[in-house]
């Protein structure tokens, strides 16, 4: 099996950390180590080194070089424009069943917290067998939901497909897009869904086979880079090609499409860090919720999430339910259940010249 992380997002609800020039997934967020040095790391036990790609956009391939020089050069997948996870894990595909025909490929997310690494490395060796003797699907790895959640999507299972190594997989019956409170809340009640982590396994042949018969245009672009993969045109191809593919997410091109979906349940810890108001769920915070990084005085503050810089004092008084997070250049101060709207700042920021040097 083929190992590709997934770096090229650009995180923008963990604005004024998160920037176009350096996405979240190249901060310390979690723990000493990038979340991306972490995602490459919790994969020691199960992938050597030589089956391990990152695929990020052209202008963070030196961050990527920087945080993971032990990556050799032909292992590193870049996307010449960014045109979100569909055409990503198309390219992704493309290029390695040219190099390793009938492979299979671990799809991962470069930028989530998964607190038990162990057991994922288990169940990406359970899926990896599920592909080999189910080849027409698509696996995921879904997270059984530890409370009532708005901000992920959620899969519906169905079915036992099979069990492998003592596992059950699901078909998958339904993927749902971030619920409103009162579905979320029957879904979490009912026992029969997951949370989406964006953790993939598949073979690289069967996903190809659904871009053509669900996305035409996308594939005749993919099998043009395929055809050049391992030749001297390859490069010239793929900047050529790539960024006049469709921007689509790949849940919208395929997941939700696809007649055979199969997931595993996971108990992994796992969180997304999409937003400052979800830290909390993955890292501690004192008695009274708040979570701070840098230096932080607080009186009376309850439920608050403050980072900034080791030389710069960030004094709380009176306050509750808020994110400061305060960097050299910008402050962003918001109630910690609008923190989700902070993506609504980057896009006003890029659409206001003043302010694009912000982003």
């Amino acid at each position: 099996m083929k190992f590709v992380i997934r770096a090229g997002g650009v995180g923008t609800r963990l604005w004024p950390y998160s920037r176009a020039l350096m996405p979240k997934q190249f901060h310390a967020l979690a723990g000493p180590r990038t979340m991306l040095q972490e995602s490459v790391g919790r994969l020691q036990p199960v992938a050597g080194p030589e089956d391990i790609y990152v695929s990020t956009g052209a202008q963070m391939v030196d961050l990527v070089r920087a945080q993971l020089p032990q990556l050799p050069a032909d292992r590193l997948i870049v996307e010449p424009a960014l045109r979100n996870t569909g055409p990503a894990v198309g390219l992704e595909c493309a290029l390695l069943e040219a190099r390793h025909p009938g492979c299979t490929i671990a799809s991962l997310g470069s930028d989530h917290y998964i607190g038990k690494g162990a057991e994922f490395c288990r169940l990406l060796r359970v899926a990896a067998e599920a592909a080999k003797l189910h080849p027409e699907y698509l696996f995921t790895i879904g997270v059984k939901p530890v409370r009532v959640e708005t901000g992920y999507g959620h899969i519906r299972k169905g079915a036992v497909l099979d069990r492998v190594q003592g596992e059950a997989v699901y078909q998958v019956e339904e993927f749902t897009e971030k619920p409103d409170a009162e579905r979320a809340e029957q879904y979490t009640q009912s026992g029969r869904y997951l949370w989406n982590a964006n953790q993939f396994v598949w073979k690289a042949a069967t996903v190809l086979e659904l871009f053509a018969r669900f996305e035409p245009q996308l594939y005749a672009g993919l099998m043009k880079i395929k055809a050049a993969a391992g030749t001297p045109q390859e490069a010239r191809v793929i900047a050529a090609e790539y960024p006049q593919l469709q921007s689509v997410a790949v849940d919208n091109a395929l997941l939700e499409r696809a007649p055979q979906v199969a997931a595993l349940e996971g108990d992994l810890e796992w969180g997304d860090i999409g937003s400052w108001g979800t830290l909390t769920d993955v890292l501690p915070a004192d008695a009274q919720g708040n979570l701070f990084a840098g230096q932080v005085l607080a009186l009376d503050a309850r439920q608050v999430t403050a980072y900034g810089p080791p030389e710069k004092l960030i004094a709380l008084v009176g306050v509750e339910d808020l994110v400061v997070v305060d960097t050299p250049d910008a402050l962003l101060v918001c109630r910690k259940d609008q923190a989700q709207r902070v993506r609504e700042v980057m896009e006003r920021l890029k659409g206001e010249e003043q302010y694009r040097k912000y982003t």
